[in-house]
């Protein structure tokens, strides 16, 4: 059986900075984490939440400006800074 100075429960950005650290020092480090990589930051956490927040932002932005642009077709550009004027 190996023999090991540390061992970090999860591959979170915690542990991994706990396990780097510590193989940094000479330890022998071994990491026990579940079949997906990351925590809970990278897979349900912020990461998750602030791209479905600019998705929806964007494709919020996007609804306007097609309302906001006549039929005789302003370029996007122009619709954006037409837009911006108003805020």
């Amino acid at each position: 059986m190996a023999d090991f100075d540390l061992v970090v429960l999860g591959s979170g950005p915690a542990g991994e900075q706990g396990a780097v650290q510590a193989a940094r020092l000479g330890k022998r480090v071994v990491m026990v984490r579940e079949p997906v990589l990351g925590g809970t930051a990278a897979n349900t956490g912020p990461l998750p939440s602030k791209t479905l927040r600019e998705t929806a932002l964007y494709l919020s932005v996007e609804r306007h400006l097609r309302r906001a642009v006549p039929a005789q077709g302003l370029g996007a550009a122009s619709a954006a800074r037409g837009l911006s004027e108003t805020a």
